[in-house]
């Protein structure tokens, strides 16, 4: 897509029309097709894979609190763990082995058969711009699915939602972008499941 116009957008140079449109672009490619983006700025998130020699756990998953690795997830008979940091800014610079090693480390003070165990194969994703960044007063930036042109409407989870950047609060903000288009087509729907409360 090269932009947005009122009556449709255009790719490949041609002018493609549309009732509506919903644009689920990423919030810092939405100028680059003549949308306003919000101001907000991005927050990493940090994979750690690790397979071991043996089994370190039965867990199929665990929190790991007051440590820099977060989030367990037992991938393969407890032999191959993924890790997973949230907002993991302070490892943007470090190594893959200086990560493993921070993992290891983390893992050993939950699960004593780390201690005994080997680390066989290692792998290291860093995704710098994973999520945007929940810093205090970004609610307020964060767009309705509205976009300022009639028949264009935004998803995204970076939308305002109600929802933090999760799977879910994109999904949501389908459903919300598309009642947008129901209401703009004359025909309101409802599509957003309420919260479980």
């Amino acid at each position: 897509m090269e932009r947005i116009e009122e009556a449709g957008f255009v790719v490949g140079g041609q002018l493609r029309t549309a009732d509506h449109c919903i644009c689920a672009l990423p919030f810092e490619r939405l100028e680059s097709v003549g949308l306003e983006g919000p101001k907000l700025t991005h927050s990493p998130i940090t994979g750690v894979h690790l397979w071991f020699d043996r089994e370190v756990t039965t867990l199929p998953h665990a929190t790991l609190l007051d440590r820099t690795m977060q989030w367990m997830f037992n991938k393969d008979s407890g032999r191959y763990l993924q890790l997973v940091v949230s907002a993991s800014r302070d490892l943007t610079d470090l190594s893959k082995n200086e990560i493993v090693d921070i993992a290891v480390g983390d893992l050993r003070l939950y699960f004593p058969r780390v201690r005994d165990a080997h680390v066989v194969k290692a792998h290291v994703i860093k995704e710098q711009h994973a999520t945007f960044s929940a810093a205090p007063e970004t609610e307020s930036l964060r767009p309705t699915p509205e976009s300022g042109l009639p028949k264009v409407f935004l998803a995204g989870d970076w939308t305002r939602t109600g929802w933090p950047a999760t799977m879910e609060g994109a999904v949501r903000s389908g459903y919300l972008a598309a009642e947008g288009v129901a209401q703009a087509a004359g025909q309101p729907a409802r599509f957003l499941v309420p919260d479980v409360g």
